[in-house]
């Protein structure tokens, strides 16, 4: 079923729980992600991160293709694009088919933010796209897939977030209170009092970024005190991506074993998640979304 946005975590702040928002790079991984959402009964944002080659893989007969999986699916997808850095991006995927969008500003002052961020706004809504934004910058623990320099960002500030609320109108706010995107050295400490301020203030579903390896009673907090979405990546890429080399090497004929593949790469994602789906509450609440 393909759900925007808006309506899977309307229902998850009706709820109280979180969504999961994976990334995936291929419309294999899109599968597999949908395949793992349904076996948890869960509703979930498939998300297609910025990537080098992102906009060759934006095109109507691709998204086409990803919008039918979406739809085909027993749980609500939406078919979200994530960290898109510029608005042209954010205006292809919503007229090709997505049913949410991130602008990513979080980069550039508030006032340039503020203002990129409204035109997003507008543009998705001739499609009736609702658009997640980012008020504050969730930097990289390490250089990597979709690091910077390496740092933990430039937290979110209160009274900033609820003016960027007022004035841009997102469905949705990325918020920074420690995470990082990439791996961890140890878990982060998160502000979770600035958090909690965030949520009175705006009254917006919010976002967290760098979910990865942030630690389990750390998202369980998080998810008490309003965080509506927890993005991730890293802990099911990494472990996949060395499962994909060492086939290379080790066991070949696996790469012609399409089934088996498939199993095997299906076991080992839906183990990487499976805490994750538990902790945020969104398990079995895939009827929640209308």
């Amino acid at each position: 079923m393909l759900a925007t946005l808006t309506e899977i975590l309307g229902a998850a702040a009706a709820g109280g729980y979180a969504v999961i928002a994976p990334d995936f790079i291929s419309i294999n991984s899109l599968k597999l992600q949908i395949s793992i959402a349904e076996d948890f009964g869960a509703p979930v944002i498939a998300s297609y991160p910025h990537l080098p080659l992102s906009r060759f893989y934006l095109t109507k007969r691709r998204v086409r293709k990803m919008r039918e999986l979406c739809s085909e699916a027993s749980v609500p997808v939406c078919l979200h694009l994530d960290h898109g850095k510029s608005l042209r991006m954010c205006r292809q995927a919503a007229r090709n088919g997505f049913t949410g969008i991130m602008y990513d500003g979080s980069a550039l002052d508030f006032a340039a933010n503020a203002s990129l961020t409204s035109e997003a706004v507008s543009d998705a809504a001739v499609f009736a796209v609702p658009l997640e934004a980012e008020i504050g910058h969730v930097g990289a623990a390490s250089a990597g897939i979709e690091g910077g320099a390496a740092d933990r960002g430039i937290l979110t500030d209160p009274d900033q977030a609820k003016l960027f609320a007022e004035i841009t109108g997102a469905a949705a706010l990325a918020v920074s209170i420690g995470t990082a995107h990439g791996s961890y050295s140890g878990e982060p400490v998160l502000d979770f009092g600035r958090l909690e301020t965030i949520e009175s203030m705006t009254g917006v579903p919010l976002v967290l970024h760098g979910g990865s390896g942030t630690g389990m009673e750390n998202l369980k907090k998080a998810v008490l005190l309003g965080i509506r979405k927890i993005n991730l990546f890293t802990v099911w890429f990494k472990p996949w991506l060395r499962f994909r080399a060492g086939l290379i090497f080790k066991r070949p004929a696996l790469l012609l074993n399409r089934e088996r593949l498939r199993s095997e790469e299906l076991e080992l994602i839906r183990s990487a998640l499976a805490g994750y789906y538990e902790i945020s509450g969104s398990a079995g609440k895939a009827e929640d979304v209308d």
